[in-house]
Order: C-alpha cells, then structure tokens, then sequence
C-alpha cells in the first residue's frame, strides 16, 4: 500500500512539473536575500585586491540625498567554490570571470535563472586590468540594471497585494493610474490633491498627488517645481504643532532628471522635506509630466520620514510605486 502511495504521489508531481512546461511556464521559488543587497560570486583573493575594490567602489557609492548617507547597495561576497545552490536563489547576483580564455570582455545581464524577479549579470573579462575597464566603462548600467530590478520586484510584490479600491478612485476622479499596496489609505481627496499614506508607530510613507494648469514650457525646472511644491504642501500638509507644515528643504539643493516614461516627458525632482516650525524632515521624489488632454501638469510626490531608521529602502518603495504612473482617459 505505501509503494501504491508513493507512486501515485510521484506520477502526480511529474505530472504537474510536465504540464507546466508544456504550457511555457516554470515553476520558480521566491528570491532570498534582503532588499538592496547584491551577491558577488568572485574568487577571494581577486576580491581583496583592485577588482574587488572597483566592484565595492560602485556599488557602495552614496545613494542621492539622503538625510544620511547609505551605500547604493549592499555587497555580499561568495567565493566560486562556495557558490551553492542555497545561493543561487538570490535576489541580485554578479558572476565574475576572469580568465584568458575568456574571448571577450562582456556583461551579460540574465533574469529569472533560477528564481522569480532574480537578476543575474554575468561580467567577463581577460585579466584584471581589463575587468577594471570594463567596470569604468560600464558602472552606470551596472547601477541601473540592479536598480530597475529592485524597482520591478517591488511592483511585482504590490501588484499581488494592490488596494484596488484606492487606483478604482484615483482612475475615476483624477484620471491617473498608480498601484498603490495594501496598507496605504487615502487622507485627503479634493478637486486637484491627493494624500495617500501608509503609518506604522515609527515609519511613515505617504504620496502626494496634486495638479495645476500647464501654461509654460519653463515649468519644469527646479525653482518653478519646488514652488509649487510649496504651495500646495503649506495648504495641505500640516506638521504636528499649530502652525507648522511640510515644505522643501533647501539646505541641499533638490536634483532634477528628466527622461521618458511610457514615452512621455516625466521629470523627477529629489531632494529633502522638512516641517516648518517643527523639527521632522526626509528624504522625498516627486514625478512630474504633462496631461496634454487636459492642460494640466500632474505630479506625484513621496516621502518618507523613518526618524530611527535607515531610508534608503523606504524611499525605494516609493520609487517603484512612481514608475507605474499613468495618464488614464
């Protein structure tokens, strides 16, 4: 009776396993490993030498306008021999060979090897001098590869938990899409703004939406952002005595990028928050672009304020939530 168990139990899992292959699908565990860190697998006397130092050089560079500092990652190193499979299913992994046989210097970027939202870069080079080259050459696509997959793994996450009834309001009233996780409730919904937030007794996470009438192309710089920042975070947004409420800190001038996304002009402005007449303050990234349909410039603006902790990865979060925006008809 037991043998007849076990072989119905095993012509079930093979069958399951044969039916999800035919059907071009893999079953993939969960990545391990915390968010932000990156798994090096490289020998270890190359990881205390040059090589090694050019890789923590990159990837230990300051994350932008932070309260206090924070590395851009964190780098874990494995040695190949000690690369197992209890490894492999890291978030982020970095391959290094070095070799002369390698043929050519490359960086090879895989995703979903051996678990779900994983990235895997492979970098390959012929000797030391020329990894170090090809790290030089590279380092700003190395960041930007790890960075778009922590953002894509926590949209990934929050699209499975999403507080359908907070996108449902925001598509129907305003006209813009965002995922928006669980955990977040909506504060504040008026004609032109929107305050959003997740509280716990220590951390607080909040989007701010809010838009006004697109009149000049000169709108998207940092003085002309920043005011209207202001004005509608002094109305909206008050601090926890009379009197106060958020505004932008310009103790460190904010930092604006402008790029496409989903191929219109978004321009993101970084910098600090901080309470007038108060002593709360954090890190904040707002998006802005144009609703060409209704003349308008939509921006969507996060913050973070975590007084005991670190704020990198909060901050990240956020990020990821701005990158799913979109303009709805």
């Amino acid at each position: 009776m037991k043998n007849i168990i076990l072989g119905v139990l095993l012509t079930t899992v093979i069958s399951f396993f044969t039916s999800c292959e035919n059907n071009g699908s893999v079953m993939l565990p969960s990545v391990t490993g915390k968010a932000g860190e990156v798994l090096i697998v490289i020998d270890k006397q190359v990881w205390e030498n040059s090589v090694g130092e050019k890789f923590q050089e990159i990837l230990l560079d300051e994350y932008p306008l932070l309260p206090i500092a924070e590395p851009l990652f964190d780098p874990i190193n494995i040695p190949n021999q000690a690369f197992a499979s209890i490894f492999k299913t890291h978030r982020n992994i970095i391959m290094v060979h070095i070799s002369d046989s390698v043929k050519k210097n490359k960086i090879t970027i895989q995703e979903n090897l051996w678990a779900e939202t994983q990235l895997i870069i492979t970098v390959a080079a012929k000797s030391e001098t020329e990894m170090i080259k090809l790290l030089d050459e590279n380092k700003i696509s190395l960041i930007e590869n790890l960075e778009k997959a922590e953002r894509d793994r926590i949209i990934f996450n929050y699209k499975q938990y999403e507080k359908r009834e907070i996108g449902e309001k925001l598509r129907k009233n305003h006209n813009i899409s965002l995922v928006v996780p669980a955990g977040y409730i909506v504060d504040i919904d008026t004609s032109n703004f929107i305050w959003i937030s997740h509280e716990t007794p220590m951390i607080s996470q909040g989007i701010l939406i809010y838009y006004y009438d697109y009149t000049d192309t000169n709108t998207f710089t940092v003085d002309y952002l920043v005011k209207q920042r202001n004005k509608f975070l002094k109305q909206n947004v008050p601090g926890p005595t009379d009197g106060s409420y958020m505004i932008t800190a310009m103790g460190l001038q904010p930092e604006l990028r402008e790029f496409m996304l989903n191929n219109k002009y978004t321009a993101e402005l970084r910098g600090l928050w901080e309470v007038e007449n108060d002593f709360m303050g954090g890190p904040f990234i707002s998006f802005s672009t144009v609703d060409e349909k209704r003349s308008r410039v939509v921006t969507v603006d996060t913050y973070v304020y975590a007084m005991k902790y670190n704020k990198r990865n909060y901050i990240r979060q956020l990020e990821a939530i701005l990158y799913s925006i979109q303009i709805v008809d």
